[in-house]
C-alpha cells in the first residue's frame, strides 16, 4: 500500500496546487485588512481550481485495464493532493480571521461546494477526454459557472458569493447542495469506462440474438 500511493504521489502534478497555495497567500496578505469573505473566496476558487488536476493521470490508457477501477485510482489520487489544498485553506481561513461563526461555515460551505463542482467538472472532462486528463478545464469550468450565478438575481442565485435574501441559511444550503451535486457528479464519471449493466448487456445479448436469427431467416 505503501509503495501503491508513493507511486500515486509521484504521478501527480503539483504544480498547479502549488501555484494556487502562493497565490492564495499573497492575496490574503495584500487583502488581509479587508472583509474576510473577500480575500477568502478568491482563494477558495484558486485552491478548487487546483485539486482538478489530481485526475490528471499521464498513464490512464495503461492503467485502464488494471484490477484497481477508476474510482479508486481517483479517490487515492483525491486524497494525496486534497490533504494539502484543505490544509492550505484551513490555515489562510485562521489567518485572515472571519468575523464570526457563521461567516467560517458560510466559507467553509462555499468552499466545500467550489471544489466539489471543480472535481465534476474534472471528472467529466478527463472522461471525455482521450488522453483522460481534465483538470486544465476545471478553472475555466468553474469560473464560468461563478460568474453565471452571479447574472441572476440574487434570490435565485445558487452560488452566492456575498450576502442574499434570508441571511445565513440561504448560503448554506445553496453551498451544500452544489457539493452534493458536484459530488454525484464526480462519483458518476469515475466509473470504469468499459463497466456495463446487467440490464444493459442483457439488451445486447438480446439484440444480438434477434440480429443473428433475422439473418438466418434472410
Amino acid at each position: 500500500m505503501r509503495a501503491r500511493l508513493g507511486h500515486t504521489a509521484r504521478a501527480i502534478i503539483w504544480l498547479p496546487a502549488i501555484v494556487a497555495g502562493v497565490a492564495g497567500v499573497l492575496v490574503v496578505v495584500a487583502l488581509h485588512d479587508r472583509e474576510a469573505a473577500t480575500p477568502l473566496e478568491a482563494v477558495a476558487i484558486l485552491l478548487a481550481s487546483a485539486a482538478g488536476f489530481a485526475f490528471d493521470d499521464p498513464a490512464a490508457e495503461v492503467l485502464a485495464a488494471s484490477p484497481t477501477t477508476l474510482r479508486q485510482r481517483r479517490t487515492a489520487r483525491l486524497a494525496l493532493l486534497g490533504a494539502p489544498i484543505v490544509l492550505t485553506w484551513l490555515a489562510l481561513v485562521a489567518a485572515q480571521g472571519p468575523a464570526s461563526w457563521a461567516e467560517m461555515w458560510a466559507l467553509a460551505a462555499m468552499f466545500a461546494g467550489l471544489l466539489g463542482l471543480s472535481l465534476s467538472i474534472a471528472g467529466v472532462a478527463g472522461r471525455r477526454s482521450t488522453t483522460g486528463r481534465g483538470g486544465i478545464v476545471a478553472g475555466p469550468g468553474l469560473f464560468v459557472l461563478v460568474i453565471a450565478s452571479t447574472l441572476i438575481p440574487p434570490r435565485w442565485r445558487p452560488l452566492p458569493l456575498g450576502d442574499v435574501p434570508g441571511g445565513w441559511t440561504p448560503i448554506y444550503v445553496r453551498w451544500s447542495a452544489a457539493a452534493a451535486i458536484g459530488l454525484l457528479v464526480f462519483l458518476w464519471s469515475s466509473q470504469d469506462p468499459a463497466r456495463i449493466t446487467p440490464r444493459l448487456w442483457i439488451g445486447r445479448r438480446e439484440a444480438g440474438s434477434s440480429a443473428m436469427t433475422d439473418q438466418r431467416r434472410a
